[in-house]
């Protein structure tokens, strides 16, 4: 398993790295962590840059297997891409990834539990000052970890 160092995404603020960065809009705050599979921080300052496009009062940072928030499958594109089949048969760390979805929807169960929905937006670090491309909503008990991924730039809002 491909780990950065436990102090990256904290970091990633004012760090020249490219990384896809995941944050989540919850009803309440979310326990830190740093788990093998998932991790949940605080935000920066430079990171609060996001709190803008969420309607939830409180907006964490999550990572991967990966340290940043690169293990979550993702699609860089200008409209929604769906699932299908044979998308990540090319993918090194698959089931890093699969269990790194787990623990997320995992975490999203928890959040939703205390309020009715969550949002998620995942941009790469420095692009989080522009606007989110648009809107996908989803029900939690639709996703799947193993077809799971996200459409880069987009807010998702996750329900129950």
């Amino acid at each position: 398993m491909l780990r950065t160092s436990a102090p990256l995404i904290g970091a990633l603020g004012g760090s020249k790295l490219v990384c896809l960065m995941l944050y989540i809009g919850t009803d309440g705050p979310l326990s830190t962590r740093d788990d093998p599979y998932i991790s949940v921080h605080t935000l920066t300052q430079e990171q609060q840059i996001t709190l803008q496009w969420f309607s939830k009062p409180s907006v964490h940072l999550v990572g991967a297997h990966t340290g940043c928030s690169c293990g979550f499958p993702s699609v860089v594109a200008d409209r929604v891409i769906e699932y299908f089949d044979g998308m990540w048969d090319n993918r090194d760390e698959r089931d890093e990834d699969i269990q790194s979805v787990t623990a997320l929807l995992q975490i999203l169960e928890i959040a939703i539990a205390r309020g009715e929905r969550a949002e998620l937006f995942p941009v790469w670090n420095g692009n989080e000052a522009r606007p989110p491309k648009g809107t996908i909503h989803c029900s939690l008990k639709d996703l799947n970890p193993e077809q799971f991924f996200f459409n880069e730039h987009y807010l998702y809002v996750i329900q129950r």
